[in-house]
C-alpha cells in the first residue's frame, strides 16, 4: 500500500495505481480525453496534466504510477493554463461543426435540425416541444422573423435553403403547446413592457415557477408585434394565440398602465422580488429635415392600422426609410386605398435593412422604391397636399458600422408633390424616464450587462430594444429568455451568470473537395412555396399574405433539412472541456484537415478530421478482437485513425462498433443519426 497528498489530503491506495484513480478515490475530477478504464493509458492528449511536488514539469495523471509520500496537485493557475493549451491545440485544425450552420445563427438559438427531425418523422409535438425549450412566441416569430438561420443553411452551397420559418410557423399552428410548470416558488416578478422581450422572459419565468405581473401602456399585450405589425404578415389572432398561453401559465396582466406615471421603479422594487424593463424603442425618430412636423410617423401610422383607426392618407403616399417599418407602411398604404405608394431610401437596395423579400412583395403590390434619395424639407403645398424636396445622394466611405456614408450630391434636388409623408426611419430608447428613475443608461438606452442583463439596481434586469435600441423581435424574445435565466439565478440565491454557453466550432471557410464530399448523397430539390390568399384580397384587405404549410408540404421540406452539426455534440468531451476551460479553438490558425465521411458502418460515422488520435477505438478494437481492426495510420498533419490495407470502418469495427463511438471524446465516431433527408418517407 502507498500513501501520497492530493490537494492536501492523504489517500493509501495499491503499488501500481495511477494518480488519475487515488485522485478519483478522493472524488477529486481530473479531465481526461484519451483514457479508458480498463485499457492500458495511452497519456496523448496530456489534458489530465498534474504536477507533482519536487518535479519541474507537469506529468499526465493516466499514466503516472503514485509513490510513497507523493505531493499532487491537480488544480493550479498553471495546470489549467496546460490544459488549456493543450484542448486549444488538439481543437486548431478540427473539421467539423458543433451547432448546424443555421442554429449557429439564429439569436434565439434554436436547435433547428432537433425539431425539423421531428417534423420529418410526423412528430409535430415533439417539434414544437424542441421549439419551446429555447423560443417563446414561435408561430409570430415564423411569419415575421428575418430568417437569418436560412441566410446560413448549408442547402444554399447546394440548391436553395430550407423554409425554417415556415416549418416553426407549421409546428406553432398545429400543435398547442402549454408547457408544465414547476412547483411555485412564491416569488414575484414584474415585467415593465408586454413586447416580445417582455412576453418571453414571463413564459420563461413562470415555467420555474416565479409569478409574474406584465405592466404595459397599451390596451392589449404584444408590443411592436400587435401595434407595429400590420395584420397581413401577423393576424392578431395568432399573436393572442401565443399570449394566451403565457395567461395560462398563470401571468397576470395590467394594461393602460405608464411607467413614470401609474407607478415607479421603485414601488415595483418593493412590491416584487425582481424587476424586468423591456419597454422597446417606442419613440419614432425626427426626419432631423425642415418641416418633418408634416410627416406622420411610421410607427404612429402603424398602430392606427392596427387598431382599426387608419387616417387618411389621399392619393399619393411617400414613405422615407427602407427598414422593415418602412415596408409595413407602404403595404399598409395600399391596403387604405393610397393610389400611388413610393418609398425613398438613402443608400441602395444591397444596404436595405429590410427583408428582401418583404420589399420584393411591397414591389408586386404596386410599390415603387427609389434609392439613393434623402428628405430636404416638407412643406405645405395648398390645404391637402405637401411639397418634398429631395436631393440624390452618393455612397461615400464607410461608417464605424460598416456601411457607406451617404453623400449628398450637390445641385440635385428635386420635388415630389403628395399628400401624404410617412418618416420610417427608425426608433429610440426612452432613456431620460430610466435615467430619472435611477438606471444607468448609455447611447443607445439601458446599460445592461451583455450577458446577464442587469442594470446598476440590484434585482433590476432590463432586455429587448429597451438595452439594444429598434432591433429584431427574435433578438427581443432571445434577451428575454436570457434574462430569465438570470433572474431566476437571482431569486434562488446563486451567483448570477446568465445562460450557460458552449465553446463550439464552425467548419470555416470549406473547399469545393469538403462541399463534394458534404452533398455526396443529398438529391437536389426544390425548396416550397407558400399559398397566398387571392390577389384582389391581397391588395385590399388586411387578411394574412402568406398561408400556413398544408402537412404534405410541410413534410416534403422538413425532408429537405441535412441535419448537420455533430451528431455528438450534446455528449462531447472535448466540447465540454473547452468551455470549461474557455478553450480558444481559433488561438493557433493554420490549415485544418478536411472534411470526410466514412458512412459504410451500418451504426456509426467516421469523420477523420474530428479524430484527435487518442488511440481509444485502437485499443477497444484490439480488445474485442477484431480481425481487421484500426490503427494509427499516415504521418505529421495527416495522422488519424483509420482500418488498415485500405478497409473500411466496418470491415474495422465489425464487432466494437458501438463500445468504439461511446468512448469517442469528439465525435469522430458518432452514433448514426438519420439525417431528415435520409428519412424514407411515410404513406
Amino acid at each position: 500500500m502507498v500513501t501520497l497528498t492530493i490537494d492536501g489530503r492523504a489517500v493509501t491506495v495499491d503499488a501500481g495505481t495511477t494518480v488519475l484513480s487515488a485522485a478519483r478515490r478522493l472524488g477529486i475530477d481530473v479531465p481526461t480525453l484519451c483514457h479508458v478504464p480498463g485499457l492500458e493509458p495511452a497519456s496523448s492528449c496530456f489534458v489530465c496534466a498534474v504536477q507533482i511536488e519536487g518535479r519541474r514539469n507537469l506529468s499526465p495523471a493516466c499514466a503516472l504510477p503514485v509513490a510513497d509520500g507523493m505531493v499532487v496537485t491537480t488544480n493550479s493557475a498553471d495546470i489549467r493554463r496546460a490544459r488549456q493549451m493543450a484542448l486549444e491545440l488538439l481543437l486548431s485544425d478540427h473539421a467539423g461543426d458543433c451547432v448546424a450552420p443555421c442554429a449557429g445563427t439564429c439569436p434565439a438559438g434554436l436547435d433547428i435540425p432537433r425539431f425539423v427531425m421531428d417534423l420529418a418523422k410526423h412528430d409535430t409535438g415533439g417539434a414544437i416541444r424542441v421549439i419551446a425549450e429555447t423560443l417563446a412566441l414561435p408561430g409570430s416569430l415564423g411569419r415575421v422573423c428575418p430568417r437569418l438561420c436560412e441566410q446560413e443553411c448549408r442547402r444554399r452551397d447546394y440548391d436553395v435553403s430550407l423554409a425554417i420559418g415556415a416549418l416553426h410557423r407549421y409546428a406553432a399552428d398545429r400543435e398547442r403547446y402549454v408547457p408544465e410548470r414547476e412547483r411555485a416558488t412564491a416569488k414575484r416578478v414584474a415585467v415593465i413592457g408586454a413586447g416580445p422581450a417582455g412576453l418571453a422572459a414571463a413564459y420563461f419565468l413562470l415555467r420555474r415557477g416565479h409569478m409574474c405581473t406584465l405592466y404595459d401602456s397599451k390596451p392589449e399585450a404584444g408590443g411592436m408585434l400587435r401595434y407595429g405589425i400590420p395584420a397581413h404578415r401577423l393576424p392578431k389572432d395568432a399573436l393572442a394565440a401565443e399570449v394566451g398561453i403565457i395567461r395560462e401559465l398563470g401571468a397576470e396582466f395590467r394594461f393602460e398602465q405608464r411607467w413614470g406615471a401609474d407607478f415607479t421603479l421603485q414601488q415595483l422594487r418593493q412590491a416584487n422580488d425582481a424587476v424586468f424593463i423591456a419597454t422597446g424603442a417606442p419613440h419614432a425618430q425626427d426626419l432631423r429635415c425642415e418641416g418633418e412636423e408634416h410627416a406622420l410617423s411610421g410607427i404612429e401610422f402603424l398602430e392606427l392600422v392596427n387598431t382599426g383607426n387608419p387616417p387618411v392618407l389621399g392619393g399619393e403616399v411617400v414613405v422615407i426609410g427602407g427598414g422593415n417599418t418602412a415596408v409595413d407602411c407602404a403595404r399598409a398604404a395600399v391596403r387604405v386605398g393610397a393610389r400611388s405608394v413610393r418609398m425613398l431610401y438613402r443608400r441602395t437596395q444591397r444596404e436595405m435593412p429590410c427583408l428582401l423579400s418583404e420589399a420584393e412583395e411591397a414591389q408586386r403590390e404596386g410599390v415603387g422604391i427609389e434609392f439613393l434619395v434623402a428628405p430636404v424639407r416638407v412643406e405645405r403645398n395648398g390645404h391637402h397636399l405637401l411639397s418634398l424636396t429631395c436631393q440624390r445622394i452618393e455612397l461615400g466611405e464607410a461608417d464605424k458600422d460598416g456601411r457607406r456614408r451617404p453623400v449628398p450630391v450637390k445641385g440635385s434636388e428635386f420635388s415630389i408633390t403628395c399628400s401624404t409623408v410617412i418618416a420610417a426611419i427608425g426608433q429610440t430608447v426612452d432613456r431620460g424616464l430610466a435615467e430619472r428613475q435611477g438606471l444607468r443608461v448609455d447611447a443607445i438606452g439601458i446599460a445592461a450587462d451583455e450577458r446577464t442583463f442587469a442594470t446598476n439596481l440590484p434585482g433590476v434586469f432590463a432586455g429587448g430594444d429597451a438595452v439594444l435600441g429598434a432591433d429584431l423581435a427574435v433578438r427581443a424574445v432571445a434577451t428575454g429568455r436570457m434574462a430569465a435565466a438570470s433572474i431566476h439565478q437571482y431569486l434562488t440565491g446563486v451567483r448570477v451568470v446568465g445562460e450557460p454557453t458552449s465553446m463550439r466550432i464552425n467548419m470555416k471557410p470549406m473547399d469545393d473537395l469538403e462541399r463534394a464530399a458534404i452533398f455526396r448523397d443529398i438529391e437536389r430539390t426544390e425548396r416550397v412555396r407558400h399559398p397566398e390568399i387571392e390577389w384582389e384580397r391581397r391588395v385590399r384587405t388586411f387578411d394574412e399574405v402568406e398561408l400556413g404549410l398544408p402537412p404534405e408540404q410541410a413534410e416534403t421540406e422538413a425532408h429537405r433539412c441535412m441535419s448537420c452539426g455533430c451528431g455528438a455534440s450534446h455528449d462531447c468531451r472535448i466540447r465540454r472541456l473547452a468551455t470549461e476551460y474557455r478553450a480558444d479553438p481559433y488561438r493557433y490558425p493554420g490549415a485544418r484537415r478536411r472534411f470526410t465521411q466514412d458512412t459504410s458502418h451500418p451504426e456509426i460515422v467516421y469523420e477523420p478530421g474530428k479524430c484527435i488520435v487518442c488511440n481509444a477505438c485502437v485499443r477497444i478494437a484490439a480488445e474485442a478482437g477484431e480481425p481487421v481492426g484500426l490503427t494509427i495510420a499516415g504521418r505529421g498533419f495527416d495522422v488519424a485513425v483509420a482500418a488498415p490495407f485500405g478497409k473500411t470502418v466496418a470491415e474495422g469495427l465489425r464487432r466494437a462498433g458501438r463500445k468504439a463511438a461511446e468512448v469517442c471524446p469528439t465525435g469522430a465516431l458518432a452514433f448514426r443519426g438519420q439525417r431528415s433527408c435520409d428519412l424514407v418517407k411515410l404513406v
